[in-house]
């Protein structure tokens, strides 16, 4: 499951601080839970016997061709070889958190490749349609409502997207009809937002791939880990408080902060706007709380139970390191 290693250049202190965060890898006994991390808030979760794909996006379009609203085309090829190599039956589902392109384009198409159902909203499913998936594979995401699979339970919790682009949300609206690829980025309307809440005898895992939030969304709900996007973030003092410090995490995971216009193969690199420092600092206000930490690139790593990842794994760096 290899991408290249995070590159090490001279003076990129930010992609020098995701390294020295990192969590390595950690093989994972019988029962527990293991994730890779693929970009943006693309993950593949699994326990061994059931796997649950989120926000899958490999096409990675170059910024050109979504800048310049070019035509968008998933890439087949690359989407088949992932597939081949999470293991077609072992993806029970592939769920879309929301509409966007780097969440949802690749999705349908995974699904298809696994014969597993697509999970989204009416948006996400109008993608699904367009790419020729049957009915009765689409599974529609509502607030509150809970899926099973496996050992899975996943809860889907209405959420918020982050201000990402000069303080608006983009490509807001609905997909009310078929989409069929190639369309424009801006084809690829938000549809509704939601955060998964995942459930599984070894703990809790809280995808929040998005970087906004509704206040009082997370009231009576406890996570052990969160996936905790963090491009276009607002204020990140109130972000942390309403999403991380109201779930009682003991574990934070930063995704969707890499470059997603870059192709995997290039390798690990933060996105230009993500101000990851700014990120690990406020984090280190609440080192109390909880740990932060950061994932491996395209690699596997066992994060349920907790105890299972050594203490020293989980220690944030020093305020002088950041």
């Amino acid at each position: 499951m290899d991408c290249r290693s995070p590159q090490k250049a001279p003076g990129q202190i930010m992609n020098q601080l995701y390294e020295k965060l990192m969590i390595r890898k950690t093989a994972g006994g019988p029962g527990s839970v293991r994730i890779i991390w693929l970009g943006t808030a693309g993950m593949f979760v699994t326990d061994g016997k059931t796997g649950i794909l989120i926000d899958p996006y490999v096409s990675r379009f170059g910024m050109g061709r979504v800048a310049f609203r070019l035509p968008l085309e998933p890439n087949r090829p690359l989407i088949q070889k992932w597939a081949g190599r999470f293991g077609r039956d072992n993806i029970a589902a592939v769920i879309a958190s929301h509409s966007h392109f780097d969440h949802a384009a690749d999705a349908p198409y995974f699904a298809i490749e696994a014969h597993a159902p697509l999970v989204g909203t009416s948006s996400t499913l109008n993608i699904g349609r367009g790419a020729g998936m049957e009915e009765n594979k689409l599974v529609e995401m509502t607030s509150g409502r809970t899926l099973c699979f496996g050992n899975f339970t996943i809860k889907f919790i209405e959420s918020a997207h982050g201000p990402a682009v000069l303080g608006r949300i983009p490509y807001p609206g609905t997909i009310d009809k078929p989409l069929i690829p190639p369309g424009r980025a801006a084809d690829y309307r938000l549809g509704g937002v939601f955060a998964l809440l995942i459930q599984h005898p070894a703990g809790a895992i809280l995808h929040h791939g998005s970087a906004g939030f509704k206040p009082q969304m997370y009231d009576g709900t406890h996570a052990d880990v969160i996936l905790l996007g963090i491009a276009g973030r607002g204020n990140t003092d109130q972000y942390l408080e309403n999403v991380v410090l109201k779930t009682r995490a003991r574990l934070v995971l930063p995704i969707h902060m890499d470059n997603f216009f870059k192709p995997l193969e290039n390798g690990m690199s933060l996105l230009p706007t993500v101000r990851f420092g700014e990120f690990c600092r406020k984090t280190e206000n609440h080192r109390l709380s909880f740990t932060m930490n950061t994932l491996p690139f395209c690699n596997e790593v066992g994060i349920l139970p907790l105890d299972e990842i050594p203490k020293t794994q989980r220690m944030l760096q020093s305020k002088n390191q950041i």
